[in-house]
């Protein structure tokens, strides 16, 4: 029960924000509007003001902003499709928008509650790895790994993922305002994950070395699974070679540590498209509805800190509905923009009902893949139960 309300709240939270991103300009701007809806289907509760009609419907996983003239021709002035296309541009664009302001509004929450924070400076370098021979040094901040900048931490984990065994890699650091240029072989770490009755032992081991051998007695934070006692998981990846330095958060500091990670979170989700364009990703690997509930139960259950991970996957889900809502797909809003590109640049405006007809077709396979990937999610749990 309360998985499925926190899920509620998260997707009302989502939703009733990027259509009011779309609702605010429209109204600044002069548009009409017919009406602002949180929902889809049958309405559960409605309210006319002036001319707009505010609902809330009963299925929360959607909502929309109606505009005369939207699809079809109209004589009103006002109406959407009779707005200059600049106009047009922004007010469609700004529901993806206030999604990623909104993820970057939750950042600054989860930041201010998670200090100290993890930098990109060197605190030590890991004796036993390929990088303490190339000179790296407590102190150096790394700005470079393989050409790709990097803006803080983060970027480091997500460039490791592309290191391959024994090629020789590049990393750009700053060492007494002085930039400097390192090669290295990407060192293998490999964690083993002991359950046991009272608690999990952890060993790392660096280039085959045991590095570090820490047990976690089980608590709030560490939840027994009774399933897993007995069991060991290792997990194996290639990494540079270090451990960061971790700084407090500070007024001046969350906001930068809040814009990196909002940003992050966009680099993310064109990483996983190209992923999935390059064919490293498969469409089978993407979560839809009962994915994202899946996790969010996860989240729910998560201990004394679950609010964080809640808000943390709210933020990160925002971001991800606000830059795929962008993308130039019929039905998304990102469609819109594309066919309000060609007109801007053909200065020839296309008639509402050509345009409407695309969005129809785009639309139903949205559904189609939404569907699928919903039925892939499903059969995931069926298997892992």
């Amino acid at each position: 029960m309360v998985t499925a309300i926190v899920t509620i709240i998260m997707f009302l939270v989502m939703v009733s924000l990027h259509e009011f991103g779309h609702f605010i300009t429209a109204r600044l701007m002069n548009f009409r509007i017919l009406e602002y809806a949180i929902g889809f289907g049958p309405a559960i509760w409605k309210s006319k003001k002036s001319e707009i009609q505010y609902s809330l419907r009963i299925i929360p996983f959607g909502g929309y902003c109606k505009f005369e003239g939207e699809d079809e021709k109209s004589d009103d002035p006002r109406a959407f499709s009779n707005q200059a296309v600049w106009k047009r541009i922004i007010v469609v664009a700004a529901g993806g928008i206030f999604n990623v302001i909104l993820g970057f509004v939750l950042f600054l929450l989860i930041v201010s509650q998670t200090s100290p924070m993890v930098t990109n400076k060197v605190e030590s370098v890991v004796a036993e790895s390929y990088v303490a021979e190339s000179g790296l040094m407590p102190g150096d901040e790394i700005i470079r790994i393989n050409g790709k900048k990097v803006n803080f931490y983060n970027d480091i984990t997500l460039y490791a993922q592309d290191f391959t065994e024994n090629t020789e890699c590049t990393v750009v650091v700053k060492r007494d305002g002085e930039k400097k240029e390192l090669e290295f072989r990407p060192t293998k770490s490999k964690v083993v994950y002991s359950y046991k009755e009272d608690g999990i032992n952890v060993s790392e081991f660096i280039n085959g070395k045991e590095a570090e051998n820490t047990f976690y007695k089980y608590s709030d934070e560490v939840k027994k699974d009774e399933d897993l006692v007995g069991k060991d998981e290792t997990v194996e990846r290639l990494i540079i070679g270090f451990v960061p330095h971790q700084e407090d958060v500070t007024v001046f500091n969350v906001w930068g540590e809040a814009w990196n990670q909002t940003r992050f979170v966009v680099k993310l989700v064109y990483n996983s498209l190209w992923q999935m364009v390059t064919g490293k990703l498969g469409v089978d690997q993407m979560s839809g509805p009962v994915g994202i509930v899946k996790e969010v139960n996860t989240a729910v259950n998560s201990g004394s800190t679950s609010w964080l991970y809640v808000l943390n996957l709210t933020a990160l889900l925002t971001i991800n509905l606000g830059v795929f809502n962008l993308l130039p797909i019929p039905a998304l809003d990102g469609g819109r923009l594309f066919f309000m590109l060609i007109e801007l640049i053909t200065r020839k405006k296309i008639p509402p009902e050509r345009e409407g007809l695309v969005h129809g077709i785009g639309f139903m396979l949205l559904i189609a893949l939404v569907i699928f990937i919903s039925f892939n999610d499903i059969a995931k749990l069926i298997q892992g139960g």
